[in-house]
């Protein structure tokens, strides 16, 4: 099943097209990495799926791009504060708040108004446990939580995003940070996660890709070239430029 669909979106950043008629479906509960070089238009892309581009000043958008059937681009929509709860984003650098591991957690909750003060404490446990740092911070919850390794700050900033209970994981670059050890912990992190999320990610890491994600996309000068499980792209991809890109020929 389709969880996001986009009809010829394209974009515009004043004069500059940076996507072209980008025709995409990304299914329910699985992972979708987007492989390009810098400059593609991955992380463009990216940003469409929660509005955060409505954020730049001279951007231009044109096309469809439904979530659940809802065209979040179309003129009557406006619910941005629902839209960005659907569709949690993680940053290619950790990016805790200058606060407390509980009230980085609890933030979302807040602002949404979701919870009563008395649930709190078990949506953070939760949230901790499904990111596997409940062990490691549970006598630490009141510490601020720039304090905490990059790795932790990565997966707080995750524990943070799926406490409000979205049903879509953006994650921009969420390993570039990030030595190899704790990388493959994230890939692992994402392999649970996606049980109960639809994930996209976008990676310049091509093993990445290859080892954490179902199905790939490939994009270059803001076209998506092509699109496939990842198994096939990797072993048989459709066109000579994909596979020049993955095998190191250029980018």
């Amino acid at each position: 099943m389709s969880k996001i669909i986009t009809n010829n979106l394209s974009l515009w950043y004043g004069g500059f097209q940076a996507l072209k008629k980008i025709n995409l479906a990304f299914q329910e509960k699985r992972i979708t990495s987007i492989i390009g070089p810098s400059g593609c238009g991955k992380s463009t892309l990216l940003r469409v799926f929660n509005r955060m581009n409505d954020l730049i000043d001279g951007v231009r958008i044109e096309g469809e791009v439904l979530i659940d059937s809802a065209d979040i681009l179309d003129g009557d929509f406006s619910d941005l504060v629902k839209l960005r709860k659907k569709v949690g984003m993680v940053f290619q650098r950790p990016n805790p708040f200058p606060l407390s591991v509980y009230e980085n957690i609890i933030f979302g909750l807040k602002v949404h108004h979701l919870v009563e003060k008395s649930e709190r404490e078990q949506i953070v446990r939760e949230s901790l446990e499904s990111v596997m740092l409940w062990n490691d911070l549970k006598d630490k919850l009141h510490r601020n939580a720039l304090g905490l390794s990059l790795e932790q700050k990565q997966r707080l900033c995750i524990a943070r995003a799926i406490a409000v209970e979205p049903d879509i994981l953006l994650m921009d670059e969420p390993c570039s940070a990030l030595d190899p050890q704790a990388t493959l912990k994230i890939e692992g992190l994402m392999q649970r996660l996606k049980n109960d999320y639809t994930i996209v990610i976008v990676t310049h890491n091509m093993q990445q890709a290859a080892r954490a994600s179902d199905d790939a996309g490939f994009m270059l000068l803001g076209e998506l070239i092509e699109f496939d499980r990842t198994v096939e792209m990797f072993t048989a991809p459709k066109d000579k430029r994909t596979e020049d890109y993955i095998t190191g020929r250029y980018g």
